[in-house]
């Protein structure tokens, strides 16, 4: 396959290194300058994702999208689907590592949707293991959601200086160091802390 490569790489948060993805990149012939990155998305999703719609926008007829796992493209069946029946009808391969793949050839498409497939799953089973872990730390006591921003000695002289009339809501914002919004939810909320 002598098409130019056109790159992609993602990692799920920002501390992640991507080193390894790029170098990978590199061996396989894709051009540094055609190397487009998301860093801090899942991949469970298209939306937001600045670098792989600019890789995509850089691909033409005869070109190959790479990547160096599937899961670093998509992670969702409907997603990896659509993207991958656009690039074929604009005569783009897809390359998977060293190999590439055609959406048109039958058995080219079975093994991308099996991937396609494997890596959903795979998202929905971390997914499933992060809210049962939630589920465990919130009975064992360990899980008490947000913490309010201001202690309830604080609180309680908040609305008590509110309703008597001392200060307004913005003056109480300046002093405590909080957005106002913070305030009126304290002056109007529920009495007892979180």
């Amino acid at each position: 396959m002598n098409g130019t490569r056109v790159g992609y790489a993602r990692c799920s948060t920002d501390e992640q290194d991507i080193i390894i993805q790029t170098e990978q990149l590199l061996t396989l012939g894709v051009p540094e300058d055609r190397i487009y990155i998301d860093r801090g998305f899942s991949g469970t999703t298209r939306r937001n994702r600045t670098g792989l719609d600019q890789a995509l926008a850089a691909v033409w007829n005869g070109s190959v999208f790479t990547v160096t796992k599937f899961d670093r493209f998509a992670r969702n069946m409907a997603e990896a689907n659509q993207i991958l029946t656009d690039l074929s009808g604009r005569g783009v391969l897809f390359g998977l590592g060293a190999n590439v793949y055609d959406w048109t050839d039958p058995f080219g498409r079975l093994f991308l949707q099996t991937l396609a497939m494997v890596a959903e799953f795979e998202a929905n089973l971390g997914h499933m293991r992060t809210r049962e872990g939630m589920a465990l730390a919130k009975k064992n006591g360990k899980l008490k959601g947000k913490q309010p921003k201001l202690p309830e000695p604080a609180r309680r002289s908040i609305r008590r200086r509110y309703a008597e009339g001392e200060v307004s809501l913005a003056d109480l914002a300046t002093e405590y160091s909080v957005g106002r919004s913070t305030i009126h939810r304290i002056i109007h909320g529920p009495e007892t802390s979180r």
